[in-house]
């Protein structure tokens, strides 16, 4: 075989992607198979066209840096630089060059799952980090919450201690709001996964979104019309959605367009290929906006948590560590790319629902509360005892079942998400129901979702 057949062959058939550039302009001259399947595109998409720029390079700057640096005769050695391939997908390729004579040689790898991996790994130690300094501080926040809620229920409004106990009431929320985004990055918030419809959600959403956005910012739904639903927890949903709504906001000023997005999508697409999850499908919802972008200091601590992308650095930074935390708790991934001057995308995949949740069956009287903090759960017995309940309590599922044995069986049962406790419960009270609160909950909240689950079947 003739030598420039062999190099035609080792060319076409190399697993790495190859490209041979017009060292002046930067334009392909040749792109082998492996690249072509990288980019997503034909041959004619890419023959001619600069590599350095979009719609391949999506980096024009950085391109024209490289190209520049190659050009004066230098190497470049694994750079990063990301490519919008032709599905729609972005990437990130690791190229390395060198000028040979009138052109550029190029070897280029896809390194958007190393890139996904590095990340990953770098959440989650922060992750483990937040959980453990979170934990202990929603616990005491939780019983300073509740005492304060039932002394204002007993004191006589003239008295001077009602100023304190509200000051106490606002502290305790403010402490809710930071622990509940700690909790939701590291992936222990207390979250009610169901079957939910990602478009109906959305539409439920616009009114509120308009009222965020104002007249100036035009919002643009793309949702599909067969979009699967999803297995997550709606009020976290929404929760991501306002958030990532209150950045593009605050990105875009008064004027812009901000983007919602609904479709089906694969594992792969996801980066789920090696998980757990890798044989299941996903629907993706998308956020974009057309503001500023962002640099790249805020680009490089994107989801950390007290790291804002505010310019003036308002704010605790807790928004996109918690959105973060919550689509990683819920089974899925979260996707950004952002530059500068065109905007910030935000892909998040939730693994699409099997199966719709079982209904729970008729409503009791009887009520098995299991609740760890001795102050909370003696408080919270107390104030349902009040109201007629005959209550049952436990600090554990062990301490639970014991109870159950020995003082009777429950018909509703009161604490944080146990499985296997409903399980052998159930099997001889088939009535049992169970209720699952959020925490820090206000009496009346209590008292109310009670009464909702002992009157109307779910």
């Amino acid at each position: 075989m003739p030598a420039g057949d062999i190099y035609a062959h080792i060319f076409e058939n190399a697993r790495t992607g190859l490209l041979l550039l017009n060292r002046a302009t930067g334009s392909v001259r040749e792109a082998n198979a492996a690249f072509l399947r990288m980019a997503a595109r034909g041959c004619d998409e890419v023959v001619g066209r600069n590599f350095w720029e979009p719609p391949l390079i999506a980096d024009a700057q950085a391109g024209a840096e490289i190209h520049a640096h190659l050009r004066a005769g230098g190497a470049a050695e694994s750079v990063e630089l990301p490519l919008e391939a032709g599905d729609g997908r972005w990437r990130v390729l690791e190229v390395s060059g060198t000028p040979a004579g009138d052109f550029i040689q190029l070897e280029v790898q896809d390194a958007t799952g190393r890139e996904q991996a590095r990340l990953a790994e770098r959440m989650e130690a922060l992750r483990l980090s937040a959980g453990r300094t979170s934990g202990e501080f929603q616990s005491l926040h939780r019983t300073l919450r509740m005492m304060g809620e039932l002394l204002l229920v007993n004191v006589n409004r003239d008295r001077p201690v009602l100023r304190v106990l509200e000051e106490v009431q606002q502290a305790a929320e403010r402490a809710d709001a930071i622990a509940g985004q700690l909790l939701a990055f590291s992936g222990r918030a207390t979250v009610q996964i169901r079957r939910v419809a990602l478009n109906d959600l959305i539409q439920s959403l616009l009114p509120r979104l308009r009222q965020l956005f104002g007249q100036g910012i035009e919002i643009v739904c793309d949702l599909s019309p067969d979009l699967e639903p999803v297995s997550a927890d709606p009020a976290q949903v929404r929760h991501i959605i306002l958030q990532l709504a209150a950045n593009s906001r605050e990105a875009m000023g008064r004027a812009g367009t901000f983007c919602l997005q609904t479709r089906n999508a694969p594992a792969d697409e996801a980066g789920m290929e090696n998980t757990e999850n890798g044989t299941g499908f996903y629907a993706m919802l998308a956020t974009s906006d057309n503001g500023p972008g962002l640099d790249d200091d805020s680009w490089a601590h994107l989801f950390e948590p007290f790291s804002s992308t505010k310019a003036n650095r308002a704010g605790l930074g807790l928004g996109l560590a918690a959105v973060y935390g919550i689509v990683k708790q819920s089974g899925g991934r979260v996707w950004a790319y952002s530059q500068p001057g065109k905007g910030t995308t935000f892909r998040i995949y939730f693994p699409q629902a099997k199966s719709y949740f079982p209904a729970l069956p008729a409503p009791q009287t009887t009520i098995l509360l299991i609740e760890a903090h001795d102050g909370l759960r003696s408080q919270m017995a107390n104030l349902l005892r009040r109201c007629g309940y005959y209550v049952l309590m436990a600090r554990d599922p062990r301490e639970a079942l014991r109870v159950a044995a020995s003082q009777g069986l429950p018909d509703l049962l009161i604490g944080p998400s146990q499985p296997d406790l409903v399980q052998d419960l159930a099997r001889v009270q088939p009535h049992l129901r169970v209720l699952v609160l959020r925490k820090p909950f206000e009496p009346k909240t209590l008292l109310a979702a009670v009464q909702e689950s002992l009157e109307h079947p779910f």
